[in-house]
């Protein structure tokens, strides 16, 4: 029994098969059920199978649930539960705003540290230096006065380059040693001063107090008072009562008037306020003469002795007596 292929349909079947080629036997009996399923061993047969068609449908839309507006939702019935968060301690919150803020808390301490300085350094500031200072241990006796040979000096206090007195060119000038002074006209002394608390003269000292002057003046003879000479009035700064400068201090003149036989001379005693210090307000310096509403002390700060028998800047008037006196 052979196997023989369909010229036709190209399906082996057997040659002793009666019915022959099944295809064509199909053919010849009309439409059968199986005549799909021959027909795909036909396509199988010649290696042409063809893959069954599938469709692929797209899934449906998600049905969307009516959403509610926020006033138609049911108050809850309970609060919801909530983790309990500890409470963090002030130490705590320091440290974790140290470490967050630390530009912020560095910025703070400087201020903190800054601002006492910029309030120290902006107030007034008084420093204490007193002019003239009190009169303390032993000072030198100045042996001469008006009306006596400036030679005579020249032998007790040594020589001294003159030059002219700023106050009139008739006067010569011999500035000697611890601030003295001494103007000469003619060859015969016509002024001592004295404005160093080193030295003093008949009994007089730069530094006294009003009380001391007056009574050194009452023994040389008759006083009297010169109206007092003030530039400016005195202002308060912080807690002391300032001038702006030594030059613009009151002076109270005390005259003593020295008449023959004893000389012929006056002797001129200045007092100023007593300075206290000095108080700086930004760039500028003050002299300080008193602390708050306390009137401020006198103090010595200038002695001269002028003669009254020459002519010269310093006297109250002409000459009251002859050249021959001492």
């Amino acid at each position: 029994m052979a196997v023989v292929r369909c010229p036709r349909h190209n399906i082996p079947y057997n040659d002793q098969n009666p019915r022959g080629c099944p295809a064509c036997a199909a053919e010849r009996e009309g439409p059968d059920p199986t005549a799909e399923a021959i027909r795909e061993l036909q396509r199988a047969s010649r290696g042409v199978a063809r893959p069954p068609e599938i469709e692929i449908l797209p899934p449906p839309p998600p049905e969307e649930e009516p959403r509610l507006p926020p006033g138609a939702w049911p108050p809850p019935v309970t609060q919801p539960p909530r983790i309990p968060t500890p409470h963090p301690t002030r130490l705590e919150q320091t440290t974790e705003f140290i470490r967050h803020r630390f530009v912020w808390f560095a910025l703070g301490v400087a201020g903190v540290v800054a601002l006492p300085l910029i309030y120290q350094l902006a107030r007034p500031t008084f420093v204490s230096q007193q002019i003239p200072p009190s009169p303390s241990g032993d000072a030198k006796p100045v042996p001469l006065g008006p009306n006596v040979p400036l030679d005579g000096v020249f032998a007790m206090l040594g020589t001294a380059p003159g030059r002219v007195n700023p106050d009139s060119r008739t006067l010569a000038r011999y500035v000697f040693a611890d601030s003295l002074t001494v103007d000469a006209l003619n060859g015969t002394v016509y002024a001592v001063t004295v404005t160093s608390p080193s030295q003093s003269w008949r009994g007089l000292r730069v530094g006294m107090d009003s009380v001391a002057t007056e009574g050194a003046l009452s023994l040389l003879g008759p006083t009297r008072t010169r109206p007092v000479v003030r530039t400016t009035a005195p202002r308060r700064l912080g807690a002391f009562q300032v001038y702006p400068t030594l030059a613009s201090l009151p002076r109270l003149t005390r005259i003593a008037e020295v008449r023959p036989p004893n000389g012929c001379y006056d002797v001129v005693a200045e007092l100023a306020p007593r300075v206290l210090g000095w108080v700086t307000d930004g760039k500028q310096r003050w002299v300080a003469i008193a602390r708050g509403s306390v009137a401020p002390s006198l103090a010595l700060v200038r002695i001269r002795a002028v003669s009254r028998a020459l002519p010269g800047p310093y006297a109250a008037g002409p000459p009251v007596c002859g050249t021959d006196q001492p």
